[in-house]
């Protein structure tokens, strides 16, 4: 019986967990990204990264530090700024600029392969990578959620419907 081959992101995936659970999970520290706590592991600053409640500031200032991080290290934490990533990059294989599905994960794969390229960059600085990360990966699916849940308002009593 043969096992179906796992996807790049499945892999991602996979990976990710591990490293982001057990005895010393993967963690930054939160004061030095805005928050009031020591420690955030990185499966929860996956969830906070794509909450739409999420001050953009924070969100700027954690993928800083994933950037830096994967930068310094490598290994491990390209693993962990990969794997908080991968709700944003599992939305653009899901979902394309045309608006109908992709059916594959090739384009998350592109956006994971040109993610890659931008770290190896010398001329990208930590912010630069971080801030196009926000704008491709982080913002569009928070403003991609949003559309499909838009909370109706009340009629004003006497106004046209």
């Amino acid at each position: 019986m043969c096992r179906p081959t796992l996807s790049p992101l499945e892999t991602v995936e996979t990976t990710f967990r591990l490293l982001a659970t057990g005895p010393q999970p993967l963690a930054l520290n939160g004061h030095t990204i805005g928050l009031r706590r020591d420690a955030i592991g990185l499966r929860d600053l996956r969830g906070l990264l794509f909450h739409p409640a999420t001050d953009v500031g924070v969100q700027r200032a954690a993928l800083v530090e994933l950037v830096g991080q994967a930068r310094r290290h490598r290994g491990a934490w390209m693993i962990g700024l990969v794997g908080v990533l991968l709700p944003g990059l599992r939305e653009h294989g899901a979902c394309r600029a045309d608006g109908r599905s992709g059916g594959t994960v090739s384009s998350g794969g592109m956006v994971l392969v040109s993610l890659l390229e931008r770290l190896d960059d010398p001329e990208v600085s930590e912010e630069a990578a971080a801030e196009s990360l926000l704008q491709t990966v982080v913002r569009p699916t928070a403003a991609r959620a949003r559309p499909g849940r838009r909370r109706r308002l009340a009629a004003v009593p006497g106004e046209p419907r």
